[in-house]
């Protein structure tokens, strides 16, 4: 198998007076690992069920490959969907599962089973072929519906939240198992999610959505690193937020008055002098002040203290609303109380121009 590059040009979608997708440009790689990752909403599956040919854009046009998609249904397209609900058939075996796309094009069904048989091995099901989906774990199934749609030996396949409904540990046990298969197969995969976790694990670049707009692609260091809006700030990880007026700034950094009082990060956005602008700093980036005074920093009074096992989050509350430190738990956290100096380095924060935020 082999995967092509999608292309979407100046791609528009209009349901009546709504527009679910702005004016996109988008490519997306031979062989990537791609996310599209957004709240509900955003416009994130109208673009998977374009690409797919279960719509057709208002706007724009769709290239597979270099081919114009425009007037080619679902059947005729070098793709294959994975919805959020399998759609396994409860009275077919699996391997039945797997061949039913090759029925439907005519292959013998020696050949079919055999396929069929290849495919749930390479998928990890070997010694599952002849029992019905029933029979499976919710992970085993997921693995089903991955190998039906590679039996068609799509160019594309597409995926729709296809982890949304298993238990924590089994989805991340099928990210690694999606990007081994995908890695494997050498296949494109667009993967449409909410979860910031599955497209950071999984994801060459990632496609970061906001009512329609794409907001920002890059690779997933980058999205993390180095968000280019408040709102992809925001939505991908935590991120402590300070807002101000720009004080003072250069090519390199800006200061911003806020109610902690001055604090400095690295100028984004090229702002100057009287600019609105929000400040954004990564809870595992600040630190509670010991010993070497970080340029930023600021008293705080102590809420509480979430343990995730190897982790630590410490939550605080000053004049200019909730801060969050991320540091490993070495177990020195219990006895915080009262204000407390947190702080952090001004070449780990961004300030950008002030902008929506993710509320969720």
């Amino acid at each position: 198998m082999r995967g092509k590059d999608v292309q979407l040009r100046d791609v528009v979608m209009r349901f009546g007076s709504f527009t679910a997708v702005q004016k996109t440009n988008l490519t997306i790689e031979a062989g990537e690992f791609f996310s599209i990752l957004g709240p509900s909403g955003c416009g994130k599956t109208t673009i998977l069920r374009m690409v797919s040919g279960f719509m057709e854009p208002t706007e724009g046009s769709i290239l597979i490959g270099g081919d114009d998609m425009r007037g080619l249904g679902p059947a005729k397209r070098p793709t294959a969907l994975i919805f959020q609900n399998l759609a396994l058939f409860p009275l077919m075996s699996n391997w039945e599962n797997v061949a039913f796309g090759l029925e439907a094009r005519g292959i013998d069904k020696t050949a079919r089973r055999a396929k069929a048989y290849e495919l749930l091995s390479m998928v990890g099901l070997e010694g599952h072929e002849e029992k019905t989906p029933a029979e499976l774990s919710g992970g085993q199934k997921q693995r089903v519906a991955i190998a039906r749609a590679l039996a068609v030996e799509p160019a594309v396949l597409l995926l729709d939240e296809p982890l949304s409904a298993l238990d924590l540990k089994l989805r991340q046990h099928m990210r690694a198992e999606l990007k081994e298969i995908q890695n494997r197969t050498g296949v494109t995969f667009i993967f449409i999610t909410h979860d910031q976790g599955e497209a950071l694990t999984m994801s060459d670049r990632i496609a970061v959505m906001k009512a329609g707009v794409v907001e920002q692609v890059d690779t997933v260091d980058n999205i993390y690193a180095n968000p280019k809006t408040p709102f992809v700030a925001t939505f991908v990880g935590e991120n402590n937020v300070l807002e101000g007026k720009v004080t003072r700034a250069d090519a390199e950094y800006a200061a911003i008055e806020t109610p902690y009082g001055e604090v400095r990060g690295l100028n984004q956005d090229a702002l100057t002098a009287g600019d609105r602008a929000m400040l954004f700093v990564r809870p595992e980036r600040t630190a509670l002040v010991n010993g070497v005074i970080p340029e930023n920093h600021f008293e705080a009074a102590f809420e509480r203290r979430d343990l995730e096992g190897a982790y630590v989050n410490l939550f605080f509350r000053g004049s200019a609303g909730p801060i969050i430190v991320h540091q490993p738990n070495i177990g020195m956290h219990g006895h915080l109380d009262g204000n407390t100096r947190v702080g952090f380095n001004a070449r780990d924060a961004l300030v950008m121009r002030a902008g929506e935020v993710d509320n969720d």
